[in-house]
């Protein structure tokens, strides 16, 4: 039986070596050959020239990524032609943008070069431009199309439907205004994760039940997007908490001490306590400047730092002093804070006045104000007190000015 099959196979091996070698065979044999080249060719076209990924060689070539950078923007994608890629390319560039800030929207969202440019990409981008269209059309000053797309690719990688539009309309239900709304989506990646219906829909629903108005409402969306859109969970936790500590929802702090408290960790809180302390203030004393400046437990402990040596070894004051003004720590130290309380202390060295006044007395006024009730009031010393206040003169030691002087 093997024999016979040896056999079968033998003769079937020299019918097809005759039949090869007939002109017309060998014809057939060239047309194979050339298509299997073909076949290579297009395999070869599929890697590019450069001997990359075709994704890879689109990308340096098209779009001037670095090899490296191609190389890991191509992890996300997979297309064999630049059909898809080159309608989504020419689509951007139909709207005005640069070859870099295409790239720059495919970094962040490599996908992007493979969507359904009518059916998914124009409609995204057609209703954007109708709200910046709109706002410019008011003489609202915002970034154009190309620019506010650029700086913000997540806005391509939502969905129209499910999440722009949605937000777009709940945000427009708080502020009002489309130039708000568009300046929270600006600014604010967080307004775009999770669903409306169990983030910021549910947060505001909650703060209205409590009793919080509709100006810290517009307060809380437009100035800390962030927490506003933080899942219902987490938000409401943040929302008890403050009431634990004896926030007010009716009064404007309340939702200053929900931002605080929704972004800081109990690790940070407990550790500005520990730096807080280090410049003599008991727990009691942190939580009293906590209720009357939430943000005073967000600020870096350089900062606090900074200024708790500047009040107390510098110039010499109470540590309590900052505590009854918190604000203290979220102006500007340079601008505000230093120049500020160094006016103060010449003021006091000099004999112009016998106390220290509150911080809040000489920090909060807008300059023009401060400087016609520390300034100018006092046209003997005016010159010498613009020269520290402006920073012409370095103030280190008040004492040795204060000696010289006399």
């Amino acid at each position: 039986m093997m024999g016979a099959l040896r056999l079968i196979s033998a003769n079937s091996y020299r019918r097809t070596a005759i039949a090869l070698s007939s002109p017309a065979a060998q014809l057939s044999g060239i047309s194979l050959l050339h298509g299997i080249r073909s076949f290579t060719s297009q395999i070869a076209t599929q890697e590019g020239e450069d001997g990359h990924s075709f994704p890879v060689s689109y990308l340096t070539s098209s779009l001037g990524f670095s090899v490296d950078s191609a190389k890991l923007t191509s992890k996300f994608l997979n297309f064999r032609t630049a059909e898809k890629p080159d309608a989504v390319v020419n689509l951007l560039r139909g709207h005005g943008f640069s070859r870099t800030q295409i790239a720059k929207c495919i970094k962040y969202y490599p996908s992007l070069l493979l969507l359904d440019t009518e059916r998914i990409l124009r409609p995204k981008i057609d209703f954007i431009r109708s709200k910046l269209d709109l706002l410019h059309s008011t003489g609202s000053a915002l970034p154009e199309l190309t620019k506010f797309v650029s700086s913000n690719p997540h806005l391509l990688h939502v969905s129209l439907e499910k999440r722009l539009i949605p937000r777009y309309n709940v945000l427009m239900g708080v502020l009002l205004q489309d130039s708000r709304v568009v300046s929270v989506l600006n600014r604010s990646l967080w307004s775009f994760v999770g669903s409306v219906d169990s983030t910021i829909v549910p947060n505001l629903a909650f703060l209205r039940k409590l009793g919080v108005g509709e100006k810290s409402i517009t307060n809380l969306v437009f100035n800390f997007p962030s927490v506003a859109f933080k899942s219902h969970s987490h938000f409401a936790e943040s929302v008890e908490l403050a009431m634990l500590l004896g926030f007010d929802p009716l009064r404007g702090n309340f939702v200053g001490a929900i931002r605080a408290l929704a972004c800081l960790k109990k690790s940070s809180w407990e550790k500005r306590l520990e730096v807080y302390g280090r410049w003599g203030w008991s727990k009691d004393l942190t939580l009293l400047a906590f209720k009357r400046y939430p943000q005073c437990m967000c600020v870096s402990e350089e900062k606090i730092m900074q200024t708790m040596d500047f009040l107390l070894n510098k110039l010499g004051w109470e540590s309590k002093a900052a505590a009854k003004c918190p604000v203290i720590f979220g102006l500007s130290f340079e601008k505000r804070v230093v120049p500020r309380c160094s006016v103060v202390q010449l003021l006091r060295l000099r004999g112009l006045i016998d106390d220290i006044p509150s911080l809040s007395v000489f920090l909060s006024p807008v300059e023009y104000r401060f400087k016609d009730k520390f300034v100018v009031k006092y046209p003997d010393y005016e010159a010498e007190l613009l020269d520290v206040y402006e920073r012409r003169v370095n103030v280190v030691d008040f004492r040795t000015m204060a000696t010289e002087r006399c």
